[in-house]
């Protein structure tokens, strides 16, 4: 009888056995599945995570673009423009008439430039204390502004400034070279900006031409044009290398001594059109000839 039970207690410990055997089996075939389909959801979520990153890089670099684009098309549409500073301004509220006629007075007086017409003018931001507020002003005519801008030289000395009237964007990039403008400056070089570039250049010395050619003198600019001097043969020309030339001249040895001469660094030498620049006097015939045997390496 003891023997029966115990066969009959074995086989049920078996039938549970391969019942739990058969439950393991079926729950591994499940967790099988279960992570088929997770590693097949997960490359699914990564190619989606990298179609996102690549989407949303190209639209940063769109949104760039465009963002560009639209602050060349304001830095254009302000292309007229000149922001004046330290215009003494009128008591209570100024118009933009009021503000017209002051700055056609000062370009009248301080520049003295007749003839130059004006669009429009008004003050910019809230009076908060007594210092005037910056004029914008806008010409008719882009020849007009440049004309203004070429003056501005005169203003030295009176706490009247004019400047280029960019958009946020690129003030923004201008404002951060100032210090590297201030530094160069102080080191005694060329420095000034075109439009939100800035032109560091050293200052040459350009012997005096021989004989019977006169010295090409002019007044220029510091922001754009550089005072060059040296003896001999000096190539002088913009970071750019535009309208960069060589100049040859005899120096001392028939003139007596060097000497300074203004010139123009960037655009020709014999007619200085490039935007923005003071044209310079073209050389005699005879300066001219001696200049050519200089840069080909004749004697004259």
């Amino acid at each position: 009888m003891l023997e029966s039970q115990e066969r009959a207690y074995k086989t049920a410990l078996e039938m549970v056995v391969n019942q739990m055997n058969d439950q393991i089996k079926k729950l591994e075939g499940k967790f099988s599945d279960l992570t088929v389909s997770l590693e097949f959801t997960q490359r699914e979520v990564d190619e989606l995570i990298s179609d996102i990153k690549e989407q949303t890089k190209s639209s940063h670099e769109k949104i760039k673009q465009l963002e560009e684009r639209i602050n060349h098309q304001e830095d254009y549409i302000r292309k007229k423009n000149v922001r004046i500073s330290g215009v003494e301004e009128r008591d209570g509220n100024e118009t933009w008439e009021q503000s017209v006629k002051t700055v056609t007075s000062m370009l009248q007086d301080k520049l003295q430039l007749e003839g130059l017409e004006l669009e429009r003018a008004h003050r910019v931001g809230a009076r908060q204390d007594a210092n005037p507020r910056t004029i914008v002003a806008r010409f008719s005519r882009y020849c007009d502004r440049e004309a203004a801008m070429r003056n501005a030289r005169k203003l030295k000395g009176t706490n009247i400034f004019l400047d280029d009237d960019l958009c946020p964007a690129s003030q923004a990039i201008k404002n951060a070279q100032m210090p590297q403008l201030k530094q160069a400056k102080a080191q005694g070089k060329i420095a000034f900006f075109r439009h939100t570039k800035l032109i560091i250049r050293e200052r040459y010395n350009v012997g005096a031409a021989a004989g019977r050619g006169r010295q090409p003198t002019g007044d220029t600019d510091e922001g754009t044009a550089a005072s060059a001097s040296t003896r001999g043969q000096q190539t002088v020309g913009d970071a750019g290398g535009v309208g960069g030339v060589e100049r040859g001249a005899k120096g001392s040895a028939q003139s007596g001594s060097a000497t300074d001469v203004d010139v123009q660094v960037a655009g020709t030498w014999s007619d200085g059109k490039e935007e923005g620049f003071p044209s310079l006097p073209t050389p005699r015939s005879d300066v001219s000839l001696l200049l050519s045997h200089s840069a080909s390496g004749a004697s004259p």
